[in-house]
């Protein structure tokens, strides 16, 4: 019985990739949609301060490469502007426009 031509080893590689290939499209598609409506305001890195401070400022910021909002703490002392959030729910509305779910996990409005 002659063997179907899907079944032979190369055309089944070729299926394979191609479907690994579509995959990581849609997947750069979704990160580069939620890139362009993201504010400019949540790539700016969070405020820093220079020097020695005995006081210190707490806040959220959005962080590009955990794609989450993290705390951060810095001196109050000469500090350099930069993007700051009072809770981490205000900068997951405004930054990643969704609601803490279930521990780590957010989900869009």
């Amino acid at each position: 019985m002659p063997r179907s031509k899907l079944s032979t080893p190369p055309a089944m590689l070729v299926v394979l990739l191609s479907l690994i290939l579509l995959q990581h499209q849609h997947q750069v598609t979704d990160a580069w949609s939620l890139r362009s409506s993201m504010p400019d305001y949540c790539y700016k890195p969070p405020p820093r301060s220079e020097g020695i401070c005995t006081i210190e400022i707490e806040g959220y910021y959005y962080d590009s490469a955990a794609l989450d909002c993290l705390k951060y703490s810095v001196g109050a002392c000469h500090l350099t502007p930069g993007q700051s959030f009072g809770s981490q729910e205000d900068c997951v509305q405004t930054c990643i426009r969704g609601e803490r779910k279930y521990g780590h996990s957010y989900y869009n409005k």
